[in-house]
């Protein structure tokens, strides 16, 4: 009986340490889609300008982001419920990851159409992420510490908020720049 103790000691031991990676890789998780929202409305303003696009249209692009957000976060729990929040991050990722990558060909093609399938794809990434971490956060401890780690983590969602204005800014004011020079 006294080995069966030691060995649930040293096992629950073992695990305490083991929740930190996880913990950063998912924390990391909240950053970025703060990160794909704050870019969104920098991105708005671009496509008005470059595609020359109504405001009305360009609306769209935040139906395609919470769109995805409304379509998919359904579909997402039930895979995870059947699958494990393991492989609803991984296809989360895959999907962001989908999503970010075809914005390469959109602008090649300068197709609006193109923008906002590209942004469903990475919003649905971001939908099976988050309905993924924030419960899997909560397991990733000490149940007592529950709400804390969960507070922790989404202040990085507004820390990614904050961060990706300034990014598209710098980065599209450069480009704009540089058509400017060329012309």
């Amino acid at each position: 009986m006294a080995l069966a103790t030691t060995q649930t000691k040293i096992s629950v031991e073992e695990q305490k340490g083991s929740y930190l990676f996880p913990l950063i890789l998912v924390t990391s998780l909240f950053f970025l889609w703060g990160l794909a929202y704050g870019l969104l409305d920098v991105l708005n303003k671009h496509f008005q300008e470059l595609l020359n696009i109504t405001k009305t249209r360009s609306t769209l692009l935040q139906a395609a982001y919470f769109g995805a957000y409304f379509l998919i976060a359904l579909p997402a729990g039930l895979f995870m419920n059947k699958y494990g929040y393991k492989k609803g991050i991984i296809t989360g990722l895959l999907l962001y990851t989908s999503g970010a990558l075809l914005f390469f060909p959109s602008a090649q093609f300068e197709s609006y159409n193109f923008f906002l399938l590209s942004l469903f794809i990475l919003a649905s990434g971001l939908t099976f992420l988050e309905t993924a971490a924030n419960p899997y956060i909560t397991v990733l401890g000490k149940p007592e510490s529950s709400e804390f780690r969960l507070n922790l983590s989404q202040s990085f969602n507004g820390v990614g908020a904050f961060i990706g204005p300034i990014i598209a800014a710098n980065l599209f004011l450069k480009m704009a720049e540089k058509a400017i020079l060329t012309q």
